[in-house]
């Protein structure tokens, strides 16, 4: 059983009925949106150097709360405990660079994409790597329960060396501090660990595929659902996200993100 399905399940068997509630009742009686925020992975989201939150998803919660009238309470999280947050009650949503999958479909619902970007095995120049294959006798890290481990899980053969973290940080720090040259990630993340120091310089070699990020809401929430997508839509019609991942990331919000809004938009 895949490491998130694991925690999806304990999840849904500590508090059945959470998904139940009214939401968006709940948040406008207390003027009040509790979001699960991880401030581990910048440049999606971080802690700044005054020691206060940044990032996309930062500017995002910020702007979707504030169009509200809500003010905005944080539970810091990592990739582990994000759904189980979201499945006991601890927090309304999930904003947390959390990719859409069918997997975690099974156990929440999610917004339309608000953000994405790619994910890659990356590495040094220097490294001759373009294949799977190629991953034969490498060590490569990668954030534990993570879209990018089951895309590694999956594609790496036999004889690939997985060194798994905790969370998105700890996969950082070590690539920063030379324990592995390797990493799977989001290609965005490349660009951060290059600015914090530029003696290491690390390039896409194996594409694992194509992520689309969405807030996670409980199973049930469609109220909150339909009115956060509708804020979504309106914001990247307006180009209010599109300014806002170019921004943190430095580069342009990739083109399927934005095609995938479209559609709705137009409904």
């Amino acid at each position: 059983m895949k490491f998130i399905n694991i925690l999806a399940a304990a999840a849904v068997a500590l508090v059945p009925a959470v998904a139940s509630a009214d939401t968006l009742d709940k948040i406008e009686s207390s003027k009040t949106l509790t979001i699960a925020f991880d401030p581990g992975v910048p440049p999606w989201s971080y802690k700044d150097e005054k020691l206060d939150y940044a990032g996309y998803e930062w500017m995002v919660a910020s702007k979707l709360a504030a169009d509200n009238g809500w003010t905005l309470k944080v539970v810091e999280t990592n990739g582990a405990n994000r759904i189980p947050l979201l499945m006991t009650g601890q927090v309304d949503i999930v904003v947390a660079a959390m990719s859409i999958t069918d997997e975690r479909k099974k156990v929440i619902d999610f917004s339309i994409p608000y953000g994405g970007t790619q994910t890659a095995v990356s590495g040094p120049p220097d490294v001759p790597i373009s294949t799977p294959d190629d991953l034969v006798g490498q060590t490569i890290a990668v954030a534990r329960g993570t879209v990018m481990d089951n895309q590694l899980t999956a594609l790496a053969p036999a004889g690939t060396n997985i060194v798994r973290f905790e969370d998105e940080a700890t996969t950082l720090t070590s690539i920063l501090s030379g324990q592995t040259d390797l990493v799977a990630q989001a290609t965005s993340l490349n660009h951060t660990i290059m600015q914090r120091d530029p003696s290491i310089v690390l390039e896409p070699k194996v594409v694992l595929g194509t992520s689309r990020h969405g807030i996670g809401l409980r199973k049930g929430d469609d109220a909150l659902k339909a009115e956060i997508d509708a804020w979504i839509i309106a914001n990247m019609k307006d180009g209010t996200l599109q300014g806002f991942f170019e921004k943190a990331h430095g580069s342009p919000m990739p083109d399927f993100v934005v095609e995938d809004v479209a559609p709705a938009s137009a409904q």
